[in-house]
Order: structure tokens, then C-alpha cells, then sequence
């Protein structure tokens, strides 16, 4: 069986081939149990669409006695799709969209929807399944596939299951689920299950659920017994006890099925073929030949993003690379350090993923911090004055009171930050799912995130952190930050991003990539450069403050030095060197206190987060009783529904 499973596992990996288009970010999902057996499921689907596919599916296999109707669709923009009830999938894109429908096979039914537009999108599909529950002798309930990744496997699931009229707890139902590394459990009146990790293609949801007789009165009933034609199924193999869940021993529950002749009983000297034996060599077969197909697919996909990728860079570089790109003597992007700054970062990671030379500077926190720090000190937000202290004299940073900016362009649309901690979503119909499990909480920088805005920000923190005479003391921006860490979050947050960030390809231009470019080949060769004239020694502070900022400020300041017009006016911006040494303290100061703020958690969501850990810990003996602990990957056996669900 497990051989078998493999073997279907790696088949429906090698035909995947649009998994790579579109991207399932979050599935969440919520069933509400009606008296009669019956379902109502809502799906939030948020996705990010890509520009190829034209359609949505969810397929529903092996579904006796049991129909998928009601068909609703929505969107992020509350669009309410028509539905047809024969859907025809060969129609265009533009066909498909603001539309849903029912297409029929010969194994069962898919629920389709037009994809529409590409980019972020949240779709919200609900559908109601008759007859999921059904009542037997000992207990009511199910084993059911709710989700199976076919392509564009969910980065993260979530299921909700509640009943219509009563709550769920663990003296009325039990709960077990297979096909997935996860989660579930039973709390506050609903059952839940939760991946934690992204899914991978072919991973399942299945739950098996187990209900007192009098909580339903399902309108399908069996005579036959739940604890041995459903239950006993859907945990052999499993990693739950089978003890524990009430079956008795996996060893003599396994006898019992198989009989004695199996388990070591020769019955006669006939010649028995060793079906399994058989198999197993034709499955080593098959997956060799299937690992060879996909390792080759694997091969020409990647060739094929890497030939994106190279024409991408060309368009925006040279077809040669940065060496042919012509030096740039002037502020690129009209002296915008931040958007520079993450231009070159992106070309670079252009250019290692299609093999080309990289410029070889790179930024982090403490670097722009330095940078700012410096560029506040030519403007004088920031003056350097000497302070007696124990017969010394050291050099302290006095701050001027801040000017919020004039607006100015922003790199990115937003920055919105998701804590993962409480959220509710609202569904259709004013429903939501609780999701009292997982925690969230959303912080949001308002600022500009632009080069002005961060010198705000950096100067209104340094300004508020010093005393009544605004001269920093060397304690007092941690002390600051430590007692105030929930209102410098966002910011903290916003620069941890920028330092990673990339530019998305459509907001990349050849002119500003050529002018990054051209002007950081301009400063990694400044000395070799035969002309400067007495006009760019004005421009010479802001090339300290770039050249501080990718950390090759002191080779340019050394390089500046031989090739200096005018010395007397190369001493005025001379002296940052000597004062690297005492600038390093305040920057990695910034450093240290805004990764506090950006780490720190309120006692509440400290508390929040111990408890979900803790419960999410669950004991095995509890996990296999149908409480709270893990899913097991294994098992699930005589499920209904699945067949898989994706875009194509």
C-alpha cells in the first residue's frame, strides 16, 4: 500500500506543469454542520495570479450518495460571479471571467471559476455538500478530503469545522486528520486543523470525524458500525495508537483483518506469485524513468528563467554587463540613497542568476544607518560638540528638532506588516471564520518611505531619546527604545524590509538601473578616473554619503585624496574619517534598539503565543484520542471527496 502510495505520489508530481504560474498564499477554510448532515463550505482563496490559466478548479471524487450544489463565487471586490451549470473549460480567459459554474466528468463533479484579472487576488467559493455526514450504529460522521493540492499547493491551510446549532468538545466529538504536517484539534465550540509549513503537491487535508449519536439527525443512516467500517480504515497505518483511539492493538487489529494464513500460516505448496514483489520492482522502474522526466523538466525550466532573466538584465544593464555600462559623474535618481541603493541590490541578484559579475556591494542596517547619521551631519540636523567628562574630552551628538517632510515618492505601494500571532475573516453572508488559534496582529508604517522620510523618522528618534538639552547621551537611545518599542515597530519593520527589498520588474526603468549603475562603477574607480573637476567637489559629500552607505566610503575618501583639485577645499569634508570611530557607536546603537523594537511582543501576545505553542505541543495520547495534538501524514484511508484543486 505505502509502495503503491508513493509510486502516486511521484506520478502526480512529474504531471504537474502550471504549478509555478499562480501562487495559493492562504487557504482558509470553514464547514458548518447542518442538522440533517449536510455541509456549507466557505473557502477564502487568497492568491497571487499570474498571467497564464485561465480558471480556478476544486474536484469532487468518489462522492457516493452525496451532491456538491449551491455554487457561489465571490471576490476581493465583493463580485458576485454568474453561475452556469455546465461549464464549458475551453473558453478564454476573458470568458471565463466574473464567472462560475459545475463541470461534470466521468469520476464526478469540478467547481470552476474564471481567474479575471492577474496580481493579488481573494476569491471566496461556497458550496454545499449533501449528505457528508451519515449515521451508524455507534456514531455519526465522516472521513472526508477537504483540500488536495494539484498544482500551486497552499502555502498555508486552515480548517474550521462548526456545528449549526450545538458546539463541538471533546465529550461529543473526536477528530483526526491525515495528509498533512500540521495541527488539529478541538476548541472553544469548533474542531480545527492547520498545516504548518507550506503543502506540498498531492498533500491532502483529510479528516475523519466522529460525533455522539442525538448532536445530528443525518438524513443518510447505515446499519453498520462507524468504529469498524469507517474509523478502523481511516487510522490503519496512520501514526495515531490505535489503542488510544479505541481500536485495540495496531498488531491484532491487523491479524483480525488479514486472518492467519497471511501473517505466517503455509497453508499448501502451491506456487503463490509475489504480487508484491512484482510490483515493487516495476514501481523502481517507473520511478527512475519518472525522476529522469522531471529532473530534465526541472532543467529546461530553470534554463528557461535564467534566459528571462539575462534578457531582463541586458535590457535594463548592457548585454556585456555592468563593465559596459558608462560611469554616471552625478547623484543617480536625483540623490534618492534609499532607491539606489535597492536598484543595486536587484541588479546584482539579476546578474548572479544569469551568471554575469556582480559589482560587489551590498547594504545592511548599520551601513544605513552610517550613511543617514552622516548625511544629517553635513546638513547640521546633527552637530558634533566636545563634552568634558572626567578631565576628557569626548565627542558627543547634539539634535536638532525635526521638519517633517513634503511627500515625496514612496519605493514600495505599502508597508503592512503581518505579525503572526489574531485575526477573524469575514466571509459572504456575514460569516467568519474565528480562527481563535492563530494569532495576528497587523503593523502599519505611515511614513514616507523615502530617503527624507527615514531621515525623519532616524533624527525624531535621536531627538526624543536625548535629554531636555537634546545632547544624545550613549544610553539613553536604548533605554528609549526598550520603553517605548511598540510605537518604533512599524519603522523598525520597514527598515528590516528595505535592507532585503527588491524593485518588482515592472517598476525598474533602463535609465535609473544605467544611472546606479554607471555612478557605483564611477566611485569603486574613482582614482582611476583622469578628470575631476572643481565643480564635482561640491557633489563629493553626498559620494561619501553613497559610498558610506555600500561600505567602501574609506577607498573613496583615500582615492579622493589623490585626485583632489583643490586641497583646502577637499579638508572641509575630510573629516568624517576621523570621526568613523565615534559614529560607529551611535549607529550600532540604531541597530541593536530597532531590531529590539522590531522582536519585542506586548505581554498579550507573549501570552497568546505560549498558549497556542503549548496547546499546539498536544500530547499524543491526546492527538490520538481525536483531541488536540498533530495530524498524521499517513493514513486517511477510504476518504471521500479529493481529487485535487489548483489553476490552469
Amino acid at each position: 500500500m505505502k509502495k503503491g502510495l508513493t509510486l502516486f505520489l511521484l506520478i502526480s508530481l512529474a504531471s504537474s506543469a502550471a504549478m509555478a504560474q499562480h501562487t495559493l498564499e492562504k487557504l482558509l477554510m470553514k464547514v458548518t454542520i447542518k442538522h440533517d448532515g449536510s455541509v456549507r463550505v466557505f473557502e477564502r482563496r487568497q492568491v497571487q495570479v499570474g498571467e497564464q490559466g485561465s480558471e480556478g478548479y476544486i474536484t469532487f471524487n468518489n462522492m457516493p450518495d452525496m451532491e456538491v450544489c449551491d455554487l457561489q463565487v465571490y471576490d476581493e471586490k465583493s463580485t458576485t460571479y454568474a453561475v452556469e451549470e455546465e461549464w464549458d473549460v475551453e473558453r478564454t480567459r476573458d470568458q471565463k471571467k466574473e464567472r462560475c459554474g459545475y463541470h461534470r466528468t466521468a469520476t464526478g463533479v469540478e467547481l470552476c471559476w474564471g481567474l479575471g484579472e492577474a496580481g493579488e487576488r481573494t476569491y471566496d467559493i461556497c458550496y454545499t455538500i449533501t449528505n457528508l455526514v451519515k449515521g451508524y450504529d455507534d456514531y455519526d460522521g465522516f472521513c472526508h478530503c477537504f483540500y488536495e493540492a494539484a498544482n500551486a499547493p497552499a502555502q498555508k491551510a486552515y480548517l474550521e469545522i462548526v456545528c449549526e446549532d450545538d458546539s463541538l468538545t471533546t465529550d461529543n466529538a473526536a477528530i483526526w486528520s491525515f495528509g498533512y504536517h500540521g495541527y488539529k484539534g478541538i476548541e472553544g465550540g469548533y474542531l480545527y486543523a492547520y498545516s504548518d509549513s507550506a503543502m506540498n503537491q498531492s498533500d491532502k487535508i483529510i479528516i475523519l470525524l466522529q460525533l455522539e449519536k442525538g448532536l445530528l439527525s443525518p438524513a443518510l443512516t447505515r446499519e453498520e458500525s462507524f468504529t469498524e467500517t469507517v474509523k478502523r480504515l481511516a487510522l490503519q497505518g496512520s501514526e495515531y495508537n490505535l489503542e488510544d483511539a479505541g481500536l485495540g492493538s495496531s498488531a491484532s487489529a491487523l491479524a483480525g483483518e488479514l486472518g492467519s494464513e497471511q501473517v505466517g500460516e503455509k497453508k499448501d505448496d502451491s506456487i503463490v506469485i509475489d504480487w508484491e514483489g512484482v510490483c515493487a520492482v516495476v514501481s523502481v522502474g517507473v520511478i527512475f524513468v519518472l525522476a529522469l522526466l522531471a529532473r530534465r523538466h526541472e532543467k529546461k525550466k530553470q534554463e528557461k528563467e535564467t534566459a528571462r532573466v539575462r534578457g531582463l538584465f541586458s535590457r535594463l544593464v548592457d548585454d556585456d554587463g555592468f563593465e559596459e555600462v558608462p560611469y554616471y559623474r552625478n547623484l543617480p535618481m536625483g540623490g534618492n540613497l534609499l532607491r539606489t541603493g535597492i536598484t543595486i541590490g536587484t541588479l546584482n541578484n539579476y546578474a548572479g542568476a544569469c551568471g554575469s559579475g556582480k559589482l560587489k556591494l551590498s547594504f545592511n542596517l548599520q551601513r544605513m544607518f552610517e550613511a543617514f547619521v552622516l548625511r544629517m551631519i553635513y546638513k547640521k540636523q546633527i552637530k558634533i560638540i566636545l563634552d568634558d567628562e572626567d578631565g576628557k574630552l569626548r565627542q558627543r551628538f547634539q539634535i536638532s528638532q525635526p521638519v517633517k517632510p513634503q511627500a515625496g515618492d514612496d519605493i514600495t505601494d505599502s508597508m503592512t506588516f503581518s505579525v503572526k500571532y489574531n485575526s477573524s475573516y469575514e466571509l459572504p453572508g456575514n460569516e467568519a471564520l474565528s480562527m481563535g488559534w492563530w494569532i495576528e496582529t497587523r503593523s502599519v508604517y505611515k511614513g514616507y518611505i523615502n530617503d527624507a522620510g527615514i531621515e525623519y523618522n532616524l533624527q525624531k528618534l535621536l531627538y526624543e531619546a536625548s535629554a531636555a538639552d537634546h545632547i544624545l547621551q550613549p544610553d539613553e537611545l536604548k533605554t528609549y527604545v526598550k520603553d517605548n518599542p511598540t510605537e518604533w515597530r512599524p519603522f523598525a519593520n520597514m527598515l528590516n524590509r528595505l535592507t532585503g527589498g527588491a524593485i518588482k520588474e515592472e517598476k525598474l526603468n533602463r535609465e535609473e538601473a544605467r544611472q546606479a549603475a554607471g555612478f557605483m562603477r564611477y566611485l569603486q574607480d574613482f582614482s582611476l578616473v583622469a578628470e575631476h573637476g572643481i565643480e564635482e567637489v561640491a557633489l563629493w559629500k553626498e559620494y561619501l554619503v553613497f559610498a558610506t552607505f555600500f561600505g567602501i566610503a574609506r577607498q573613496v575618501l583615500k582615492d579622493m585624496k589623490k585626485v583632489a583639485p583643490d586641497v583646502d577645499v577637499l579638508g572641509k569634508i575630510e573629516w568624517p574619517e576621523r570621526l568613523a570611530d565615534d559614529i560607529a557607536p551611535l549607529t550600532e546603537a540604531l541597530t541593536t534598539s530597532l531590531l529590539f523594537a522590531q522582536s519585542y511582543m506586548t505581554y498579550k501576545e507573549k501570552k497568546e503565543v505560549d498558549e497556542w505553542k503549548s496547546r499546539d505541543r498536544g500530547l499524543d495520547e491526546s492527538s490520538s484520542r481525536g483531541w488536540s495534538g498533530s495530524s498524521s501524514y499517513s493514513g486517511g484511508g477510504g476518504y471521500s471527496g479529493g481529487g485535487g484543486s489548483g489553476f490552469r
